[in-house]
């Protein structure tokens, strides 16, 4: 038993001596800029094309770095009816902090 203890013990001693070693590092929330008209209006029966958003990030030395390739984006619009339906982005960067949602809201409408 004493054999299988001590290795526990230095494992989690290792454990705590590198979390607690952690840099802070970043800690800057990414923001997300929606592209286009918001709320948006959609004529019914037309290709829904969004028209985007940008991501940022602000880095622990400062600089801000595009991250719109990681942009995720979750859609409910249904241009085969008419209503309201909304685009959400959210993007995470390298550290793991989450921006706050972004919506876009959308109305599908009957044209003339």
């Amino acid at each position: 038993m004493k054999k299988l203890l001590i290795p526990l013990v230095l494992l989690f001693a290792g454990f705590l001596v590198f979390s607690g070693c952690k840099k802070d590092g970043d800690k800057n929330k990414p923001y997300i800029i929606i592209l286009g008209s918001n709320p948006l209006t959609w004529p019914l029966e037309f290709p829904y094309e969004d028209p985007g958003a940008e991501a940022y990030d602000i880095t622990e030395s400062g600089d801000t770095v595009d991250i719109t390739s990681r942009l995720q984006v979750n859609s409910n619009v249904n241009v085969n009816k008419a209503g309201d339906y909304q685009v959400d982005y959210n993007v995470t960067d390298e550290a793991g902090n989450a921006a706050d949602t972004k919506t876009r809201q959308v109305k599908v409408i009957l044209t003339k």
